[in-house]
């Protein structure tokens, strides 16, 4: 299904790509997903995630843009944080872009899913993050979630929103 097609009823789950999509203007996705996070922030759709999704989207934006500050490549910048942890002080767009996401409204989903995320694993073969995220809407009574990562059409009671092109 279409990203820009949820319906303005449709309680859904936010995935980590759909917000980095957007933040880093990706080529393919970013449009898409800027657009469906603004129908977000305008309350026309009632959006969860989870602090898993947003720890993720924290990293992937501090990497970012410590490898942008210094001009080294991404699978460098951990190293320099366990070496420089004063470089942490120095950024300034991950705040700013975790704060905006903050103020969208979106509600946070309890992530006490243990044991449930190891049966949905097994179950629909998903990394342990994926699995944690479908265990948590499971208990909320979410079905559907917005994302890129093909790995959730194999859950066959879930209603997976992609971005478009």
């Amino acid at each position: 299904m279409i990203l820009s097609q949820v319906p303005s009823d449709e309680r859904i789950f936010i995935d980590a790509n759909i917000f980095l999509y957007s933040v880093f203007g990706h080529a393919v996705y970013g449009k898409s997903c800027n657009e469906f996070l603004r129908r977000v922030e305008n309350d026309e759709i009632k959006a969860f995630t989870s602090d898993l999704a947003l720890n993720e989207v924290f990293h992937k934006l501090m990497i970012a843009e410590i490898a942008e500050l210094e001009g080294i490549e991404t699978n460098n910048a951990a190293r320099m944080i366990k070496r420089q942890p004063k470089i942490i002080g120095e950024l300034n767009r991950v705040w700013a872009e975790m704060e905006l996401i903050c103020s969208f409204g979106i509600s946070i989903l309890n992530m006490g899913a243990y044991p449930e995320f190891f049966r949905l694993s097994k179950e629909y073969m998903l990394t342990a993050a994926d699995a944690a995220h479908l265990a948590a809407m499971e208990s909320s009574g979410i079905a559907s979630m917005a994302s890129n990562d093909r790995d959730f059409q194999r859950v066959p009671w879930l209603k997976l929103w992609q971005p478009e092109m």
